[in-house]
């Protein structure tokens, strides 16, 4: 399965649906100071990696925001200039392409953040890699983004970790890493690789705290409603079994009519409040998720340039989801998520009375969240 889609670590239930749509866990990550930035710098240079041809929402928007809020330089960089297709739904436009960051930074990044990747074999994203380890860049993956680390071989003999379904497949394919389960992020040798997709919140948090302070992680932690971000994780906790192979099997065969639910996106918009909600809501398989803009792009927060998938009214029928801090409307949404503190647990229990907690379960454990 070196060839993924973004939905990589489901592809058994994608091929199930006919859509297309383990060792012990090691000694404790050690602390660490604050980071050692290239020289005649003020801040960190952050590169959050996309490939065009799909990347995963959450793994890329979370940490470009999370570590702009640390106060460093971040760039959504990608092999060319064209946009980057979101999975599950939106794309972006990428700040700079790799030749364009080479020659803007010809010492190369202080951080690389790579999120799972629809090909992470890519030549051109592999000899991209390599290069900038070579010059000394923190190397950051994102649940299923340690494959294309492991395909750059910026992986081998060292530990590592990735979503909790993929580890006999990474543990197969790349024998020369020394695979964990029961971390949240594993460091080794100027490398960080994260667990499930909900990893992404955690790990950034980690960065803060060696790029800006432990207080200003601590504060970004509480308005993300983040009450630890160390490395302990129960990976063990997740499974896919016969109840969450039937929930999906039944959501896709007997659920009707479909959900599609549009996710409310405006100038200004917080990238964290706008990646978990279009995460969440294509995973209940029986349903959809697309970002609705009064115009075609629009612009982030920290000025990311978002394509929406729909613009103007929600067309009849479709689920309107509003994000905390959105203008005031006169179209009627489904929920409203009013705390990004509570975002994600109120979005799940939404789903639940929706959908059935079954499904919200499943939703959860896809993205290796840990639900209160």
């Amino acid at each position: 399965m070196r060839a993924h889609s973004i939905a990589i670590p489901f592809a058994f239930f994608l091929l199930l649906a006919g859509l297309v749509v383990a060792t012990a866990a090691g000694a404790e990550t050690p602390a660490a100071g604050p980071l050692e930035l290239k020289p005649g710098r003020e801040r960190a240079v952050v590169a959050v990696v996309a490939l065009n041809a799909g990347t995963e929402v959450t793994d890329f928007l979370v940490p470009y925001s999370v570590l702009n809020q640390a106060g460093a330089a971040v760039m959504a960089v990608a092999p060319s200039s064209d946009p980057v297709a979101f999975w599950p739904a939106a794309s972006v436009r990428p700040d700079a392409d790799f030749a364009q960051f080479d020659t803007a930074y010809p010492q190369g990044a202080d951080i690389v953040v790579v999120p799972a990747v629809h090909d992470p074999d890519d030549a051109a994203l592999k000899a991209w890699l390599q290069a900038q380890a070579q010059k000394g860049a923190l190397m950051v993956s994102i649940c299923e983004g340690s494959f294309a680390l492991a395909a750059a071989g910026l992986l081998d003999g060292k530990r590592a970790t990735g979503h909790f379904y993929e580890h006999e497949n990474r543990t197969e394919t790349f024998p020369k890493v020394r695979w964990e389960r029961n971390r949240r992020y594993v460091e080794d040798e100027g490398v960080i690789s994260s667990s499930g997709v909900s990893a992404s919140l955690p790990i950034s948090l980690m960065l803060t705290e060696r790029l800006a302070g432990r207080d200003r992680a601590a504060e970004l932690a509480a308005a993300y409603g983040v009450a630890d971000y160390g490395p302990k994780h129960n990976t063990d906790a997740f499974n896919i079994g016969m109840e969450e192979i039937t929930t999906a099997l039944k959501n896709i065969a007997f659920g009707w009519p479909r959900a599609h639910y549009l996710i409310e996106v405006w100038d200004g918009v917080d990238e964290v409040n706008m990646a978990f909600p279009l995460d969440f809501a294509a995973r209940t398989w029986r349903g959809s998720s697309a970002a609705i803009a009064a115009k075609a792009e629009i612009r982030t927060r920290h000025g990311l340039t978002i394509i929406a998938d729909e613009t103007g009214e929600a067309p009849g029928g479709a689920r309107l989801v509003r994000l905390p801090g959105a203008p005031a409307s006169a179209a009627e949404a489904a929920v409203t998520l009013a705390s990004p503190a509570t975002l994600r647990e109120d979005f799940l229990a939404f789903i639940g009375e929706e959908l059935g907690d079954k499904t919200a379960q499943f939703v959860a454990t896809q993205l290796e969240y840990p639900r209160r």
